[in-house]
């Protein structure tokens, strides 16, 4: 795919609750942006020849944190939200932003707004994003064949040596951060997905309910339930805040 780029500078908020969008699709933030995209131009009537999203790979959000994650916390005060496009696509969005008389990352700044308050994201999904002080110290040292062959062994679901290593030794000078694996961060992300989408649910529920109270009358029953609701969508918030939290504390360890 030929490349172009499509920027916008952004809030730190916004950066973060772009990024659980992300998570909750199972996108990198460069991919769901370009797919948003995608959508809304083709929504508004114009034509992409150069872009097929269904032939396209598509590149799993924890994957995509465990490599970028320096490149998020690079941002600093003042983030810009890149999304890697077609030049068909580029120049598409270009005349779509001029015919609603703006520019174009102010185009692309209001869409990423719609697209997160749209998404009906908690503040609890939303977690911020951290600067981690600087790392400038490294330690070279070697092994013999026999301990390279025993670190490779139980290096397996690290995903190299150095990784496991690196987790060894951060999990006894801070083990109050949890040191995942590839593996365990993306059973994580999933099973946040799907708790987010029964968050939604819970909502979609909820306002049934709202409008049953209204049309029937029947309070007493109904106000039980939406508080049976409340109490179950407020555990789900604590626990995906939590996930969240430790998910992003582990991978910031892992910058490099």
């Amino acid at each position: 795919m030929k490349t172009a780029f499509l920027k916008t500078p952004v809030e730190p908020e916004l950066l973060a609750g772009f990024m659980a969008f992300s998570a909750s699709n199972d996108l990198s933030p460069s991919v769901a942006l370009r797919r948003v995209i995608f959508h809304v131009l083709t929504q508004a009537g114009y034509t992409i020849n150069d872009y097929d999203p269904t032939k396209e790979r598509s590149n799993d959000y924890a994957q995509w944190a465990r490599r970028r994650r320096e490149k998020i916390d690079s941002y600093g005060a003042q983030p810009i939200l890149i999304a890697r496009v077609t030049p068909g696509m580029k120049d598409v969005f270009d005349t779509y932003a001029k015919a609603n008389a703006e520019t174009t990352p102010v185009r692309l700044k209001n869409l990423v707004q719609k697209v997160v308050q749209s998404a009906n994201l908690n503040t609890a999904e939303m977690v911020p994003v951290k600067i981690p002080e600087p790392r400038t110290e490294r330690v070279t040292t070697g092994f013999s064949k026999s301990e390279m062959k025993e670190m490779r062994l139980h290096a397996e679901n690290f995903g190299s040596v150095r990784e496991w290593l690196v987790a060894l030794a951060r999990s006894r000078i801070l083990p109050e951060v949890p040191q995942f694996s590839t593996k365990e961060i993306q059973v994580l992300y999933a099973s946040n997905r799907e708790l987010w989408a029964i968050g939604r649910n819970l909502n979609q529920i909820a306002h049934a309910i709202n409008l049953d109270i209204k049309q029937t009358g029947r309070l007493e029953s109904s106000v039980s339930r939406l508080k049976e609701l409340d109490e179950l969508k407020a555990a789900i918030d604590i626990h995906t805040s939590h996930v969240m939290k430790v998910c992003n504390a582990s991978l910031d360890r892992w910058k490099s």
